[in-house]
């Protein structure tokens, strides 16, 4: 259960925490230190925004959940992007579907999901699991299922045929190429246990910070929603992922090093607001 610690010597008693609490379980009585209000911890999401929100750093929530490796410290400033600069890098995120055949450095990967682990989540319950197929091989080998199940619905004269082109795509697999993952040297899976109601768009949430944030370290990404159809509907290709049981891939991401670097943002329809006052 969160223990709520707090350091007397540099605690101001400014009730930050108290606002910052987004369910209302953190208390500030008279001449008191911040403390859980009534079976608080037991409601406590250890979501940190009451530590967060401290500003000399006084409070503290442990908990066996949490990551026990201290995370660096930044301040505010450091964190904040002007906004020219970051509309700059997000117009210039391509979705990526050529790429280089050298893997990509496992610790590359690792401080990338670092980062994508603080995307945020339905009631922070943070549900979301992740598989990353490394070898390039086995991304050939699960691809193959997904072209399979394509196979599938052109026999069956599925609806879906009408919409994609499955059959090119089929023949472009026998001869050598990959309209499925793109020959990209890795392959990341958001997945979730089947009863986490919200996981579907807390994996969505997630994988979206992973795109924005794989350009950063010089790497490229794009949806794979032919492979995510297929997981969804062709069991072979469950069965090949191996997920844990009662847990569901929600969507696939390809993941590896641009063939080449797209040099300028291309055109846009104007943006459609509609402004209600």
């Amino acid at each position: 259960m969160p223990e709520l610690s707090i350091n007397s010597q540099i605690c101001t008693r400014c009730g930050m925490c108290v606002t910052a609490c987004p369910i209302g379980i953190v208390r500030l009585a008279d001449g008191e230190y911040p403390t859980y209000v009534a079976e608080g911890a037991s409601r406590c999401i250890l979501c940190g925004h009451c530590y967060a929100a401290c500003p000399t750093g006084a409070l503290v929530v442990s908990d066996e959940r949490l990551d026990p490796n201290i995370q660096p410290l930044c301040e505010a400033d450091d964190a904040r992007i002007e906004p020219e600069k970051l509309g700059a890098y997000l117009r210039m995120r391509r979705s990526i579907r050529s790429y280089r055949e050298e893997p990509v450095e496992r610790p590359v990967i690792e401080h990338l999901m670092d980062i994508v682990r603080y995307a945020p989540s339905s009631s922070n319950s943070q549900a979301v699991r992740w598989l990353v197929i490394y070898d390039t091989g086995e991304v050939r080998r699960l691809t193959g299922f997904a072209v399979d199940w394509m196979r599938s619905m052109v026999s069956s004269k599925s609806p879906l045929t009408s919409y994609f082109s499955f059959e090119d795509i089929i023949r472009a697999w026998d001869n050598g190429d990959d309209p499925i993952c793109r020959m990209a040297p890795h392959l990341v899976v958001a997945y979730a246990h089947r009863d986490a109601v919200a996981a579907k768009t807390d994996a969505i949430i997630a994988l979206s910070h992973l795109d924005i944030a794989a350009p950063a370290f010089g790497l490229g990404t794009c949806w794979a929603g032919f492979f995510q159809m297929a997981a969804a509907q062709w069991e072979p290709l469950r069965v090949g992922l191996n997920l844990p049981p009662e847990h569901l891939s929600i969507y696939a991401m390809m993941l590896g090093y641009p063939l080449f670097h797209y040099l300028r943002p291309p055109k846009r329809k104007p943006v459609d607001i509609t402004w209600r006052t």
